[in-house]
């Protein structure tokens, strides 16, 4: 197992919200669509919208099962970070 840490892009964090959300490995296993609907929904408004747009194109960009522990962290500067542990060194 190896952890990886990525930064998506950055989006408009007016509000300086700062946020983390973990991602259940279920979820991650639905697909891109599902894990971006998730994650905008627990973050809410434009920027949880923004920023489960970067997710989701993100997640669809792995396969199915070599992820686990997926977590997103939107920092006050409007970074979002990705953090997550592969099944497989």
């Amino acid at each position: 197992m190896s952890s990886e840490s990525k930064m998506l892009g950055q989006i408009e964090n007016k509000s300086r919200l700062q946020k983390e959300v973990s991602v259940s490995t279920a979820l991650l296993v639905l697909g891109g669509s599902a894990v971006g609907a998730y994650v905008g929904l627990q973050i809410g408004g434009p920027i949880g919208a923004a920023v489960g747009t970067l997710v989701g194109a993100f997640v669809g960009a792995l396969a199915a099962g070599f992820v686990k522990n997926f977590r997103v962290k939107v920092h006050k500067d409007g970074w979002v970070e990705v953090k997550y542990e592969t099944r497989f060194a």
